[in-house]
């Protein structure tokens, strides 16, 4: 019989490489299973799906993404996913990456055309911060608990924020890549108490917003 450990560890019945795709019994690796989507909807493939996209934060450090295509006939998925080493101590309070996406009509665009598209993308994303540090003043630390050690985290005036559900209901808000839960999140818009908030929900492929 087979489990979920051994399906996943199976491989490409094109290539041999391991299969991340599974359409009936038979298993693809995503580049194999890309350019079958791509001919049978009769569009042009990309010379190479996987590629790596380095952005520049807002303090200047370089930020690397690898990408991934999704073929869906005429219509593919782009995603860029933020790399975050294993030993990375950004780990330790929540830092999960951050991952940016577009949806394209293959059709219509081209595929370099895409990943041009999501390069920008990134670049929007990543060159704005929505929160910024400052050091914790006196008795600050039992006011807050939006910090990082000897550190405040505090809401700039525009922002991004994703919500996260997990698998056990809880809640939380990943804003600049890392996680809060929503007393913390509460906590880094505390700097502008009196002050209203607007909101606009947009899916992970849209556009940025115009002030982004």
């Amino acid at each position: 019989m087979e489990t979920p450990s051994s399906r996943y560890a199976s491989r490409c019945a094109v290539c041999g490489k391991p299969a991340r795709v599974f359409l009936g019994s038979t298993s693809y690796c995503q580049d194999c299973y890309n350019r079958l989507a791509d001919y049978l909807a009769g569009v042009q493939s990309p010379s190479n799906d996987s590629y790596q996209i380095l952005a520049l934060d807002p303090a200047g450090h370089t930020v690397e993404f690898s990408l991934e295509r999704y073929s869906f006939g005429a219509r593919s998925v782009w995603t860029a996913v933020e790399q975050v080493p294993a030993d990375d101590p950004r780990r330790e309070w929540g830092y999960v990456g951050r991952s940016v996406s577009i949806a394209v009509d293959a059709s219509k665009v081209s595929q370099d055309e895409a990943y041009d598209a999501l390069m920008v993308k990134v670049q929007h994303m990543v060159g704005h911060a929505s929160m910024r540090t400052a050091p914790l003043s006196l008795g600050e630390a039992e006011a807050t608990t939006a910090q990082r050690p000897g550190r405040a985290l505090h809401a700039n005036e525009t922002g991004v924020a994703r919500v996260e559900v997990d698998e056990d209901g809880g809640k939380s808000v990943v804003v600049d890549g890392q996680r809060f839960t929503p007393e913390q999140f509460v906590d880094l818009l505390s700097c502008w108490d009196g002050f209203d908030v607007y909101w606009q929900v947009r899916g992970v492929a849209d556009e940025p917003p115009a002030w982004l």
